[in-house]
């Protein structure tokens, strides 16, 4: 004498899967958050970003006014609209779109674009 579900029964089992799997998909997605949102990114995802960084602007020296610029100096770019960025520079492209990895981002900006850009102290030559 077996024992048959309800469809009562039914909805009620749907309705607590549907929960419990809500629930263990909003703990993962929390989780990725979290780990995205820390500042511990390990170091071969940052090589990672920088080899295509460095595919996508392949020319290793930037002229500028007159003056020339190479991959790996830290410079400080002055853009026309008075935003300034700092950084590591990651070279440029045929495009004349210049890359710098700066603390937070990496950014690239067109060369026309840009007012300034100067050697920060302590950089190579």
């Amino acid at each position: 004498m077996g024992q048959y579900i309800t469809a009562e029964e039914l909805v009620y089992i749907a309705v607590i899967a549907f929960f419990i799997t809500w629930f263990i998909h909003n703990l993962i997605k929390f989780k990725k958050i979290m780990e995205l949102g820390s500042d511990n990114t390990p170091v071969k995802d940052i090589k990672k970003v920088l080899d295509r960084c460095y595919a996508m602007f392949p020319l290793e020296n930037v002229s500028f006014k007159g003056q020339t610029f190479k991959r790996g100096m830290r410079v400080k770019i002055t853009t026309l609209q008075d935003k300034v960025f700092e950084g590591e520079l990651i070279g440029t492209n045929y495009r004349n779109l210049v890359c710098i990895m700066t603390s937070r981002l990496v950014v690239a900006h067109e060369l026309s674009n840009i007012r300034d850009i100067t050697q920060v102290d302590g950089a190579e030559s």
